[in-house]
């Protein structure tokens, strides 16, 4: 009996605190008088009330009758997203104004090999065939972040996964052996072949986008930013004396992470990207000093 008591004391105590809170909050009032008519409105937290008396004649006297009361409860528009929204092939609901990122879709382009970071030059250490490095990879997942409603402005975050293949020219392979990853030159007993290097990755970009609708036809758009690289699936082929396609090494001492500086510019649904890793494919001292990049062209949606 006394726990009761004691339960029931703390709910009358929780109630009156919360009586005593609504109370302590507040309100405004402005009255409004035209012509003997009244208008009260008042403000209080959530919600704003507004009333309308008439001065009518009442037993010969005038009173002020009330003929209007409304409430109108206060709204906060919000745009409620879901798990689903960060996905692809998912159909999204598009506002003429809305912000609208470039960041899934599907992408293919040449893959290359440079000096050092942001050296376009080709690589002394391998000559690669152009026509046979390339990359492919789509978007997993996908979301964005737009700065206070603007419309231009937005942060774009995702995940895209996807496969690269390094071609080599010539009489040489990519070998593995006494922990170091190293171009092997053919001889008279071995000649090597269509020699490539290939790897699948996990790619996470983060731009920083603009985009500006031309007239009421698409958008103008540009991001840049960093992007994290996790490789996986490294593995050497070649093919020795004019024979089948052998595996001549795998992992090759390649660096499992990187980090890459990505730029996209476009128009609509499409546009051309350019990436390049901040640091060299291969692992310090453990291979080649070689930096990777690539450019071609994505189709967004």
């Amino acid at each position: 009996m006394k726990t009761k008591n004691v339960i029931f004391a703390c709910l009358l105590s929780m109630a009156a605190s919360y009586a005593t809170a609504q109370q302590t909050v507040p309100s405004q009032r402005a009255t409004i008088t035209t012509e003997g008519d009244s208008i009260i409105i008042r403000k209080g937290s959530g919600n704003m009330r507004i009333r309308v008396y008439e001065e009518q004649p009442t037993d010969g006297e005038s009173k002020e009758v009330e003929i209007y009361e409304g409430v109108y409860l206060e709204r906060v528009e919000s745009d409620k997203r879901t798990f689903l929204d960060a996905l692809p092939f998912i159909p999204q609901k598009k506002k003429d104004n809305a912000y609208e990122p470039h960041n899934s879709g599907i992408f293919i382009g040449y893959s290359r090999m440079g000096n050092d970071f942001l050296s376009f030059d080709n690589s002394a250490k391998a000559d690669l065939n152009l026509s046979r490095s390339w990359e492919f990879g789509f978007n997993v997942i996908s979301l964005c972040h737009n700065f206070k409603k603007n419309p231009h402005w937005g942060l774009n975050f995702g995940v895209n996964w996807g496969y690269r293949s390094f071609s080599f020219d010539g009489n040489r392979a990519l070998l593995k052996a006494d922990g170091q990853t190293y171009f092997a030159e053919g001889d008279e007993e071995n000649s090597y072949s269509s020699s490539r290097l290939r790897h699948f990755f996990f790619r996470i970009p983060i731009t920083l986008e603009w985009q500006q609708r031309l007239g009421r036809s698409n958008k103008l758009f540009f991001n840049i930013g960093p992007e994290f690289e996790i490789r996986h699936g490294v593995k050497s082929f070649t093919h020795i004396n004019g024979g089948k396609k052998q595996r001549v090494g795998k992992d090759m001492y390649v660096n499992p992470v990187g980090v890459n500086l990505l730029a996209q510019a476009g128009y609509g649904d499409f546009g051309l990207y350019l990436r390049y890793s901040t640091t060299s494919l291969f692992q310090k001292d453990k291979g080649p000093e070689m930096s990777p990049y690539s450019f071609g062209i994505a189709w967004y949606w």
